[in-house]
C-alpha cells in the first residue's frame, strides 16, 4: 500500500511487486536509532521554537531508498540472514548499517516516492538482478531546505545546524539527504520488476 500510495500515478503504475521483505534488525540497530533520535530531540530542544516537531519525535518520516537485490529468490519471509555477494547492494546497505563510502562523502539520498528512487537505481546487466526500494523510519531531525542539487555536495563534518536536507519541495517527489546512517532504520525491501 505504501509502496503504490508513494507513486505520483498510483493507477497507473506498471511496476509489479514481485516479493516483500521485512527486515529482522539487530537490538544493536535498534538501541543505535532510538540512541540517535533521544540526540536529536535533545539538540532541538533547545531550539524548541524553530523545530517542535522534532522535540517530539526527531522528526521521523517514512522514506525510500533505491537498491538492487540478487538474493531475493533465496529469502523465504524476511532478511535476517544477509547473502555474501559483493554485488547485492541490499544485504551490503543492510549490513553497513547505510555506512558506505558514498554516504559518507554526500549522506543518505532518501525520496517520498518509491518512484524516483526505483528509477534512479542503475541496474547491471548480470544474472537475477533486480530492483528495489527499502522503506526506512528516518529521523530527519533538524531540516534545511535545499534550492537545488548545489548544497548535495556539503561537507558534512563542518555543519552542525542541521541534521538533514530536502529538496524538490515543490514536486510530488521530495528528496531527503541523511547525515548520518544512525537516523536510518530499514523496515521492509519491496522487490519488483
Amino acid at each position: 500500500m505504501i509502496f503504490r500510495a508513494a507513486s505520483p500515478c498510483p493507477s497507473r503504475d506498471s511496476r509489479k511487486i514481485t516479493e516483500v521483505l521485512k527486515v529482522n534488525n539487530t537490538m544493536e540497530t535498534l538501541e543505535r536509532f532510538e540512541e540517535y533520535r533521544e540526540t536529536v530531540k535533545k539538540e532541538c530542544f533547545k531550539q524548541h521554537k524553530r523545530h517542535p516537531r522534532s522535540m517530539v519525535d526527531g522528526n521521523e518520516l517514512l522514506q525510500f531508498y533505491g537498491a538492487t537485490i540478487i538474493c531475493c529468490c533465496e529469502k523465504q519471509y524476511g532478511v535476517s540472514d544477509l547473502c555474501k555477494d559483493p554485488n547485492c547492494r541490499v544485504c551490503r546497505i543492510i549490513e553497513s548499517g547505510f555506512k558506505t563510502a558514498c554516504n559518507k562523502r554526500a549522506g543518505i539520498l532518501m525520496n517520498t516516492s518509491s518512484t524516483a528512487m526505483s528509477e534512479a537505481t542503475n541496474v547491471t546487466t548480470e544474472k537475477n538482478v533486480k530492483r528495489a526500494v527499502i522503506l526506512c523510519r528516518v529521523v530527519a531531525g533538524r531540516v534545511v531546505l535545499s534550492i537545488g542539487l548545489i548544497e548535495m555536495t556539503i561537507d558534512w563534518a563542518h555543519r552542525d545546524d542541521y541534521d538533514s536536507i530536502r529538496s524538490g519541495q515543490n514536486s510530488r517527489s521530495d528528496h531527503l539527504i541523511v547525515r548520518d546512517p544512525s537516523a536510518v532504520l530499514p523496515c521492509f525491501i519491496i522487490v519488483f520488476n
